[in-house]
C-alpha cells in the first residue's frame, strides 16, 4: 500500500493510534515565542497547525496524506492546509519564524539543509520523534522498517543551527502513546553578526 494511502487510513479510522492533543514540546516553545509565521511539516490532521492557528499564528501546514488535509480544512481552523510531501514543497528562505517537525524522521533530515534555509534569522526548529531503538521493541505495525532518528542525527543534521534543548530519553510518545525512546530538540538559527 502507497504510504500516502495508508496515512489517509490512519487519519480517517485509526485515531487510537495518536492524540489528538498537540505536541507537549511545540506548545512549551510557542508560548515563549511572539507570533509570526509557522509552519507544520507533516501535520497530519492538524493537531498542532490548528492549536498555534488558534493562538495567532499564520499557520501552513504540509502532509502528503489528502485525508489529513480535508480534516484540517473542514475543522474551521485558520490553516493553510496543502496536499505535499516535505521533499515536493517550497520552504522559502527566511521565511519561517517557527517550523515543526513532529514525528516525522527521515523526511525532515532529507530537507535539512532547506529547513535551515527556510528559518529567519532567530527562528526555531521544533522536533519530536521516535529513536531508532524503538524498532527494538516490537510494537505491531513498527517493526521491519527504519522509524525514528540515529543516536545524534538531529544534531549532526542541524549542526549551523543553535541547539537550545536535546533530549535522548525514554517517555510518553505521542505515537502509540507508550513509554519509547525519543527524541526532542529545540535549535534556533542565529542572528546575522551575533557573536558566538
Amino acid at each position: 500500500m502507497a504510504e500516502t494511502e495508508r496515512w489517509d487510513r490512519v487519519y480517517a479510522s485509526e485515531p487510537h493510534l495518536y492524540t489528538t492533543e498537540p505536541n507537549a514540546l511545540l506548545v512549551q516553545v510557542a508560548k515563549s515565542m511572539a507570533c509570526g509565521q509557522a509552519l507544520d511539516i507533516g501535520m497530519g490532521q492538524g493537531r498542532n497547525a490548528v492549536w498555534l492557528a488558534a493562538r495567532g499564528w499564520d499557520v501552513t501546514g504540509i502532509d502528503p496524506s489528502g485525508e489529513g488535509v480535508r480534516q484540517v480544512e473542514t475543522s474551521g481552523a485558520r490553516v493553510h492546509a496543502l496536499q505535499r510531501s516535505a521533499e515536493e514543497f517550497d520552504l522559502g528562505v527566511e521565511a519561517w519564524d517557527l517550523i515543526a517537525g513532529i514525528y516525522v524522521h527521515g523526511a525532515l533530515l532529507r530537507i535539512a539543509e532547506r529547513v535551515i534555509a527556510a528559518l529567519r534569522p532567530g527562528g526555531v526548529l521544533v522536533v519530536e520523534g521516535f529513536h531508532r531503538d524503538v524498532m527494538k521493541l516490537g510494537i505491531e505495525g513498527m517493526t521491519g522498517g527504519q522509524l525514528g532518528y540515529k543516536t545524534n542525527a538531529l544534531l549532526r543534521h542541524f549542526l549551523p543551527l543553535r541547539i537550545e534543548r536535546y533530549e535522548d530519553c525514554i517517555a510518553l510518545a505521542d505515537w502509540r502513546r507508550i513509554e519509547a525512546p525519543i527524541v526532542r530538540m529545540v535549535a534556533r538559527k542565529p542572528v546575522s553578526g551575533a557573536t558566538e
